[in-house]
């Protein structure tokens, strides 16, 4: 260095040493510290201030790294670029603040005075540019207000021993009052601002000497924070609340200090992590909090429950977190009050709550949600005595929604009310329109408790003129295609009200009408035409079904041979396949009517499950004595049995499609059939494919009777006999025991020869010891059952038998034998005794899967018939099987918990298989040089060093390998070694620089990061955070990417260094993505925007 300057002479060393300075380029940063390095050496004050004078504008350039170098090694160079960096801060503060161009001059200094502040041992300049900066927290510039950001963390991260800048009163009270004034802002950045501050203020080491703990706006806005705030601020609230309740400054006792970490960590878990099992392991928790041995205050608890029931949250977390503040008894405080009204009512109104609880219990629409609603307001009615009454807030809520309340949800809120409402509120509650039939009717009993209460009559509308005017016309009606049609406009225009649509069965299928229409073409087209409309509006108004049934059943009861001009065989076949079914409104209509002074019958007449007795008495009596070929049935079993048969194999468990009702109804046609011989057989042929290939035991079982039925009156026990001589077990095992079971019962019918059962007995010895389990476990079964049958017949043949007597004996010995299973106990049937209506509609048999629900039961039936007695119809054919004695059903058993889906090896017909492509980096190493080559990025640096799980690790080092990442940081190398780590990782850890970061340390090592110019950037779904792929989303491209815990995500303390956020786009109502994908996602964007070759 000497040896140069003594090449220049002394009178010229100061214009030389200046035009080199000025000749430099701002990117190169060699030059830069050699200029520097001899400017020190020999410059002089003049030519300091040169180089000062250049960096400054080496700065505004935005080369601001450059700078930061050489101030690390000059501390009067430092010095005075601070000041100047503090001067910027001043003139921007005070100019107007749309001048846009001066503080896009501030943006370099701010980052250059956030790079160098911790480095610089000047307390005045930090403590000066720190006051500067809180100030500039404050401008209309999100940029600026970032770079300010940066500069403040950066000034309190590092207090020096010697006099810490936080030491200072007057300091930490500016900082106080501008942590406040941003979280009062209410803008989001600013917010977070505001609570990054103070986190940051509490890591320091003099921060807690400070701590407000004695303001009560301190906790309240802590409080706030973890209620109102996103992940983000909620995390950074979480962290000061535990770093306050942890500090010696802070007077509780140990006890209040355990049950804050207690709140902590439950807040944590039921906000943060929102896994519905570990939420649901928090009740005990929660239960705690309401207790007497809970010393919190209750609005910690009502913070934490007011985050659970936001809309942000996930609905099953929401519902569990709801349903126990339902299920809860909580002290009565006015944070109780303010939780009511704020959260819980906008929660618990939602009427996605009403439909998913609601259910039939014993016949019965009930809706546990809206019960549990009731209840809960008649307790806090009973336990609040507060100025504000439970009263006034719900029927405020109801009127402020008014007719946008779910309408149901209205009801159960005034049921809770029970007798408080004032005269003024019945009032208010009278305006309430557009409510349904039955909500409607109990609003108007519940406000007008008295005939003077009752609001005057109000002019008959339009509507319901014409209504009754269409319903006069019904009662004179005089049977002419006219007539008919003038009704139907009315019925039409009306939308088929309620009142209209029960009358129309009995119009068009009354006698008049059908005499009629037998000598006039015109009117039997359009009846016929109208019946078919009918059975369509049955499905969404179940209401017409019952009349429509009775009525239908009347008619061709009375008159058989108009089945064809009623269109029968449609409508069997129709409503078989789409058998009329209660919609979500008629559900909740019901289930509100035991609220009500009337019953069912009053508002729908009779109930769905009368229709379905009336339908299926009908079927039982279609075959006409008088006719040898009965076109009818036959039509509705080959229509039936074709869909059956004609199915996809396998077929899925479940499907859309099937229903019981279809099966019910081919059972009976079946009864009433006989098919040509030459036909018997084949018909047998497709019972036997359709149960070899359906899954569903309650199906199965009337497979199973129709096959023994047809078996027994065509005398077809040949085919069961080839069919059980099979030797191949392994084909369909499940289908070989049916035949089994089927040939038992065969065998034991009263009818039944010794032959036929001994070759039975025979064919069940070699099956017993089948090496398929279900054939095997069949056959063990079966052998005692008719064993006992041969000898109640004393078949000496078959009871003296050797092998059949050791068999028997053997299997009455197990255990098992005698204490069946449940299918066992339900799934045996007597072809001939349990052949009944009651058996086939609601026997034990339904408990073998409890799929269905019986659609109807042996009291309904009863009813019909003794309906039939006020008017007896004109049987023309008997029942082909009897009604039978009511039947017990078994209690059902609680389902069995979801079992995990099989990871093994699906099979089906047809298996196609994707050509499976890899990676190309391996390719590329072996093609020529002039090809481009993929290279890894090496300022993408991931760090994984929260993550725990070696599973998810190794995900990690494999992605970040395959993207071309410059390094992974992990907590511990030693799972490098584990070998959940390698199933996952495979060698990808071997190709990539893997080093060891403890948690703990990460937030110091990304400052370190950022002070070489590396942009932190975490992903994490907040208020500020990016859309991954947006236009807003420009990744930087020297780059930490922090990857946040499988729990918790990103904590606070290292959320406080993340310069970006960015969240991926979600589609789904899956809550987040495994953190190995999330990266994997992130770094294709990022080789995107970055790709080199």
């Amino acid at each position: 260095m000497n040896v140069l300057l003594d090449r220049i002479p002394v009178a010229e060393r100061y214009s030389v040493l200046r035009d080199l300075i000025w000749s430099l380029k701002p990117d190169d940063q060699a030059e830069l510290r050699l200029a520097a390095s001899v400017i020190r050496q020999d410059g002089g004050e003049g030519l300091s201030q040169e180089l000062s004078l250049f960096l400054e504008r080496t700065i505004e350039q935005g080369h601001v790294q450059l700078a930061v170098g050489l101030c690390l090694e000059d501390q009067q160079l430092c010095h005075t670029l601070l000041s100047r960096a503090i001067e910027e801060a001043i003139k921007a503060k005070s100019v107007n603040s749309n001048d846009f161009s001066i503080f896009e001059h501030l943006r370099p200094w701010l980052r250059f005075a956030s790079l160098v502040t911790p480095h610089a041992p000047f307390s005045d300049i930090q403590s000066r540019l720190l006051e500067v900066c809180l100030e500039l927290l404050h401008s209309e510039k999100s940029e600026i207000q970032k770079s300010a950001r940066d500069v403040v963390l950066e000034t309190l991260a590092l207090p020096y021993p010697d006099a810490p800048i936080t030491s200072s009163t007057a300091l930490s009270e500016l900082i106080w009052s501008h942590v406040r004034s941003l979280i009062d802002s209410g803008r989001p950045f600013s917010v977070i601002t505001g609570y990054s501050i103070w986190l940051r203020w509490l890591l320091s080491a003099s921060g807690e000497q400070t701590l407000k703990t004695g303001d009560d706006e301190y906790w309240q806005l802590l409080s706030n924070g973890l209620r109102y705030g996103d992940a983000e601020r909620r995390k950074l609230c979480l962290n000061i609340l535990k770093l306050t309740i942890a500090s010696d400054w802070v007077p509780i006792s140990a006890e209040l200090r355990k049950q804050y970490e207690r709140f902590a960590t439950v807040f944590e878990t039921i906000i943060l992590g929102r896994y519905i099992n570990q939420v649901m392991e928090c009740e005990k928790d929660l239960n705690f909090f309401v207790s007497d041995k809970c010393e919190l205050s209750s609005s910690w608890l009502f913070a934490l429950l007011g985050a659970a029931l936001d809309n942000a949250m996930q609905d099953s977390n929401r519902k569990f977190v709801g349903n126990w503040v339902m299920r809860s008894t909580f002290k009565p405080t006015p944070e109780l009050m303010a939780f009511f009204r704020t959260d819980f009512l906008p929660w618990v109104t939602q009427g996605q709550h009403f439909v998913a609880t609601l259910k039939y219990v014993d016949g019965k629409a009930s809706c546990r949600h809206g019960h549990q609603l009731a209840c809960f307001i008649k307790w806090l009615r009973a336990v609040w005595s507060g100025p504000e009454q439970i009263t006034d807030i719900v029927v405020e809520a109801i009127m402020a929604k008014r007719n946008s309340m779910f309408a149901y949800c209205t009801v159960y809120l005034l049921e809770g009310l029970e007798d408080s409402l004032s005269v003024e509120q019945k009032a208010h509650m009278q305006t309430l329109r557009g409510l349904p039939e039955v909500a409607s009717n109990y609003v108007r009993l519940k406000t007008t408790a008295t005939e003077a209460d009752r609001p005057p009559p109000t002019r008959t509308s339009a509507r319901k003129s014409r209504e009754q005017q269409a319903l006069e016309k019904m009662h004179a009606f005089e049977p002419t295609s006219e007539a008919l049609e003038d009704i139907w406009s009315d019925v039409e225009y009306l939308e088929f009200p309620k009142r209209l649509l029960m009358v129309l069965p009995s119009l068009l299928l009354g006698s008049p009408a059908l005499m009629r229409a037998r000598r006039h073409d015109v009117l039997a087209a359009s009846i016929s035409q109208k019946l078919r409309v009918l059975r369509e509006v049955a499905d969404t108004k179940t209401f017409l079904f019952p009349p429509l049934a009775a009525c239908m059943r009347r008619a061709i009861t009375d008159s058989p041979d108009q089945s064809d001009l009623l269109g029968l065989a449609d409508f069997i076949t129709n409503v078989a396949e789409k058998p009329p079914s209660p919609t979500i409104d008629t559900m909740l209509e019901e289930a509100i009517i035991p609220l009500t002074p009337y019953d069912y019958e009053h508002y729908f007449g009779e109930p769905l499950s009368y229709g379905y007795a009336a339908y299926l008495d009908l079927v039982n009596r279609l075959r006409q004595p008088d006719r040898e070929e009965p076109v009818l049935i036959r039509t509705i079993v080959e229509h039936i049995l074709h869909k059956w048969r004609s199915q996809r194999v396998p077929p899925p468990t479940i499907s859309a499609w099937k229903n019981l009702l279809q099966l019910q109804v081919l059972l009976l046609c079946f009864e009433q059939y006989e098919p040509p011989v030459e036909e018997r057989v084949g018909l047998l042929e497709d019972l036997f494919h359709i149960l070899a290939i359906e899954p569903l035991p309650h199906y199965r079982y009337l497979l199973e009777v129709m096959i023994v039925r047809m078996i027994v009156r065509q005398d077809l026990r040949y085919i069961l006999l080839a069919r059980l001589r099979t030797k191949d077990h392994h084909s369909n095992p499940k289908h070989l025991a049916s035949l089994m079971k089927i040939g038992a019962i065969l065998a034991c019918t009263p009818d039944t020869t010794k032959d036929f059962a001994q070759q039975i007995a025979t064919a069940f010895v070699p099956l017993a010891a089948s090496s398929k389990v279900v054939i095997r476990h069949e056959a063990q079964w079966q052998v005692p059952l008719l064993m006992d049958h041969a000898r109640t017949k004393r078949w000496n043949e078959i009871t003296d038998d050797v092998a059949f007597a050791a068999l028997d004996e053997y299997i009455r010995s197990l255990e098992r034998f005698h204490d069946p299973p449940p299918e066992r106990k339900f799934g045996r049937f007597d072809p001939t005794t349990d052949l009944t209506l009651t058996n086939l509609v609601e026997g034990p048999w339904l408990a073998l899967d409890q799929q269905e629900s019986p659609l109807t039961t042996h009291d309904d039936f009863l009813k019909v018939y003794s309906n039939d007695a006020h008017d007896p119809p004109y049987f023309t054919s008997p029942p082909c099987i009897p009604l039978g004695p009511p039947v017990t059903r078994p209690a059902p058993t609680p389902p069995l918990p979801p079992q995990q889906p099989s990871l093994g090896p699906q099979t089906s017909e047809t298996v196609t298989t994707a050509l499976q492509t890899k990676g190309t980096a391996h390719l590329a190493r072996s093609l020529s040089s002039s090809a481009p080559q993929t290279r890894p990025h090496p300022h993408l640096l991931i760090v994984a060093s929260l993550v725990t799980n070696p599973y998810n690790l190794g995900g990690l080092s494999r992605v970040s390998e395959i993207f071309g990442a410059g390094a992974l940081t992990l907590q511990n190398q030693n799972v490098l070694s584990n070998k959940d780590f390698l199933s996952v990782a495979v060698s990808s850890h071997l190709h990539l620089p893997v080093t060891q970061l403890s948690a703990p340390s990460i937030p110091e090592w990304l400052r370190e990061r950022k002070r070489e110019g590396y942009t932190v950037v975490g992903i994490e779904q907040t208020d500020r955070s990016v859309v991954l792929g947006s236009k807003e989303c420009v990744l930087p491209e020297k780059c930490v990417l922090v990857v946040g815990s499988e729990r918790e995500g990103v904590p606070g303390e290292v959320l406080l260094e993340c310069g970006m956020l960015v969240e991926i786009e979600q589609m789904g109502v899956t809550r987040s993505l495994n953190v190995q994908t999330a990266v994997g996602i992130v770094g294709f964007e990022y080789g995107r925007q970055y790709r080199r070759g």
